[in-house]
């Protein structure tokens, strides 16, 4: 049976997934079409530090 920070860990796991796959995605649709809003732009600014922010967090919880 988990413990709650087992589990804490797999949520911020999968999040840290969900929002790298999303940033991936998103730098296709930029590399694919170059010429939008600049609202893709923004949300990979922020897609970025999302994920670092996750990665640290996650390298943390390793140590």
């Amino acid at each position: 049976m988990s413990t709650m920070s087992e589990n804490g860990m797999n949520y911020l796991e999968l999040e840290y997934e969900h929002l790298y796959n999303v940033r991936d995605q998103t730098l296709l649709f930029l590399k694919m079409c170059p010429k939008t809003t600049g609202l893709a732009e923004e949300m990979l600014t922020w897609l970025d530090a999302k994920v670092r922010m996750l990665g640290e967090k996650l390298m943390e919880k390793t140590e």
